[in-house]
């Protein structure tokens, strides 16, 4: 077997108005690393040349013309443009980004990784200029671009990539220094950095390289509390340099014009702090704003594409919805009780009647069944009358009110959601009418972003516990891309199991996890990762409830280059970037 070389030049760019009668789907979630709709945070990715084998996403561009295609004559570049997001982004640092999407996105435009993934998810030099992978996956050679200047000025070079891999080693509370844990060695050899893996790991790629920012040794090497790293610390090479930020208001990102692999699109990027979804449609209506990086709502779809100068983009989302037990706390700690919930849970009446059809139904072992590696003999049962029979089973008797009562205490709940998610709210309402049939009481409680990241993900890091009952929560399209990050939604170890909110502390799970992180080959990881989504689907540490579609709208008038990328939307490098050739 001979070393696998990714083709050297500027990622492939897919028009934003490419689609297909089969629409598959993609796109961001929500805020927080992984929670999705409004918010999610730190970590996702996946393999060597390809994403996965048979990944396709079809995207359909509803204008005002009833799904037409935009007019070759639309503006493909602008002199401003505004994004509304739902919250603060902190100071665009790797360290202080707050969400993944669309923090995390933001912060691709700032600064850039040694190779990125195309809009169809393959991967492509950045600033390497080729990718050289040895036949066991344990060594990548990646000789960088001349040329190459931070923001300041000041030259890039092979000492950056080096000094980043070393400071996220030390300063290990990111999500690029989970996969980093495996480097033996990093070695700068004729401009070319050598970096030596202890173990093949043939997800390195799209776990490590092609998601992780580099940094500048000179501004970062004085850094020692990088989680307090001020604005001024936000110095990359990318398309756009943050040049203004007030806090919970709007950021300013300007062109980077000395950008040597390619021309930034748009001169001028704000980026508002809009709140409230309806807020920020009404906005992008009367021309406010010129994109909003939410998805629009199902039942606004129709309308907004019938608007003039507007553009709804669709395709599909490997985003998930998902209800979030407290696996450490009575009674959720029983697996009859959180099996029970699942069942009495009606997952295609949420689609439709929240969703309006236009999402997925969820499979009870996370994985989208569309996603790489899915495990697609796991279907949902909603059977109220068994959960009912399951709950009696175990002596969770009806008390006067109806509401079971198990172990001298109520099956009562409160129920976390994001007040500014409107789909997520109404889900949970859903959600308490069906647990109400089956005995179990839950209390919606519609709170703003930040407090419920606070109770289910304090500080982001899970081994700072949890304070929920049950939480509507989710993960971004990325989670999917790296199957590693299944197993780190389970494992009990917090350094493995950096997502696992739920706090599920089972012994199979953790086995499953090891061996699936223990793979050397992506058949061998692709197995381990069915026979896991099978014990999530067993062990039900969540319930996954569905995959909203994604559906993101913008002033096509204004400009019309957005580029649906598979699994993350619009708002990346390829719709902003016109690639050098």
């Amino acid at each position: 077997m001979s070393n696998t070389r990714l083709p050297i030049g500027p990622p492939l760019v897919v028009p934003a108005n490419a689609g297909s009668a089969d629409d598959s789907d993609l796109g961001p979630s929500t805020r927080r690393y992984q929670p999705v709709s409004p918010r999610i945070r730190r970590p996702w990715t996946r393999v060597t040349t390809v994403l996965a084998a048979g990944v396709l996403l079809a995207v359909a561009a509803c204008s005002s013309d009833a799904g037409e295609a935009p007019a070759k004559d639309q503006p493909q570049t602008a002199a401003a443009v505004t994004i509304a997001i739902p919250g603060d982004e902190g100071t665009l640092t790797p360290y202080t980004y707050t969400t993944g999407y669309p923090g995390y996105n933001l912060l691709t435009l700032v600064y850039d990784s040694l190779v990125v993934l195309d809009t169809s998810n393959e991967v492509t030099p950045l600033l390497a200029t080729e990718l050289t992978v040895s036949p066991d996956s344990t060594v990548f050679t990646l000789p960088l671009r001349t040329g190459v200047t931070w923001h300041d000025g000041k030259p890039f070079s092979a000492d950056d990539v080096v000094f980043t891999i070393d400071y996220y080693r030390e300063y290990d509370t990111v999500r690029f220094a989970s996969p980093l844990a495996g480097v033996d060695s990093v070695q700068v050899r004729d401009g070319a950095v050598v970096i030596t893996l202890s173990q093949p790991d043939p997800e390195f790629p799209v776990r490590l390289l092609a998601d992780m920012p580099i940094l500048p040794r000179h501004v970062w090497s004085s850094i020692t509390e990088p989680e307090k790293a001020p604005v001024t610390a936000a110095v990359g090479t990318g398309p756009y340099r943050l040049a203004s930020y007030e806090p919970d208001r709007r950021y300013e990102l300007t062109a980077n014009t000395a950008y040597p692999i390619g021309k930034p699109r748009i001169d001028t990027l704000t980026v508002s702090v809009v709140p409230e979804q309806q807020t920020a449609l009404a906005a992008l209506r009367t021309g406010e704003v010129q994109m909003t990086a939410g998805t629009v709502p199902a039942n606004l779809i129709d309308q907004l594409s019938g608007q003039q100068g507007v553009t709804v983009a669709t395709g599909s989302n490997f985003g998930s919805t998902l209800l979030a037990f407290n696996d450490g706390k009575a009674p959720f700690d029983r697996v009859e009780v959180r099996r029970a919930i699942a069942t009495a849970i009606d997952t295609t009446d949420l689609v439709d009647t929240v969703l309006l059809g236009k999402g997925t139904l969820g499979s009870p072992g996370f994985w989208h069944p569309e996603a790489p590696g899915a495990n697609t003999s796991l279907t949902h049962t909603h059977d109220p009358a068994a959960a009912s029979a399951a709950l009696d089973a175990i002596g969770a008797t009806p008390g006067p009110d109806g509401v079971r009562v198990l172990d001298g205490k109520p099956l009562a709940f409160d129920l976390l959601v994001y007040a500014n998610n409107p789909d997520r709210v109404r889900t949970a309402e859903l959600i308490t009418e069906m647990l109400a049939k089956v005995g179990v009481k839950t209390a919606v409680r519609a709170m703003d972003a930040d407090s419920v990241d606070a109770k289910v993900w304090p500080d982001f890091d899970v081994a700072n516990g949890r304070d929920y009952d049950l939480a509507l929560w989710g993960w971004s399209a990325p989670t999917m891309f790296d199957y590693t990050r299944l197993a780190g939604l389970v494992a009990s170890d917090p350094k493995v199991g950096r997502l696992n909110v739920t706090g599920i502390r089972d012994a199979d799970l953790d086995a499953a996890a090891t061996a699936l992180n223990a793979t050397t080959t992506l058949d061998d990881r692709k197995a381990a990762a069915g026979e896991l989504q099978q014990l999530i689907a067993d062990k039900a540490p969540f319930v996954t409830l569905y995959y909203p579609a994604g559906a993101y709208a913008y002033r096509s008038d204004v400009f019309a280059g957005w580029t649906y990328q598979q699994g993350a939307g619009l708002l990346h490098k390829h719709s902003l970037v016109a690639w050098a050739d």
